[in-house]
């Protein structure tokens, strides 16, 4: 069973590594909502035409910011298929410290750019791309959780 999971897992980080880029992320977005992110975030927010380029503008930023968390993302989830069978506590804890503050990086980005958004179109329209933001990372997150190991299905060693 762990030798499953650990198939499942390199494989799983293998798509990840390579699925940092807009292209390969998109494939995992699509197989959740069946339609690319930037397609699922134009249909969910209400623009008045005015808002437009500057929301595209900041969205775009938002998204460069974003997936350079995601690459991190990706290197801890490696790092951990990597260890996985001779996991130390030492391990254990660089790994999760390192989840905790890829989770961190992610609610300051959201902080940050609904901050830009509200300035620069409304409050509304900003905590309304934010809500869809953290709602797709949610379910991203989700995905993954299914096809990583926990913990607890391993050995630890000291």
């Amino acid at each position: 069973m762990k030798k499953i999971f650990l198939a499942v897992l390199v494989v799983l980080v293998a798509f990840i590594a390579k699925s940092q880029t807009n292209k390969e992320e998109v494939v995992l977005v699509q197989s959740i909502y069946g339609m690319e992110k930037k397609d699922l975030i134009g249909k969910h927010m209400i623009l008045e035409e005015s808002q437009t380029d500057a929301f595209w503008q900041l969205y775009e930023e938002y998204e460069i910011e974003r997936k350079e968390i995601g690459l991190k993302r990706a290197a801890n989830i490696s790092a951990y298929a990597d260890k996985y069978e001779n996991l130390t506590n030492e391990d254990a804890d660089l790994l999760i410290k390192t989840s905790f503050e890829i989770n961190l990086k992610f609610v300051q980005l959201w902080e940050k750019t609904y901050k830009k958004m509200a300035r620069s179109l409304s409050p509304v329209t900003a905590a309304q791309f934010i809500q869809a933001e953290m709602f797709i990372e949610n379910m991203v997150r989700q995905e993954l959780a299914l096809d990583i190991p926990l913990i607890g299905e391993i050995d630890l060693k000291n």
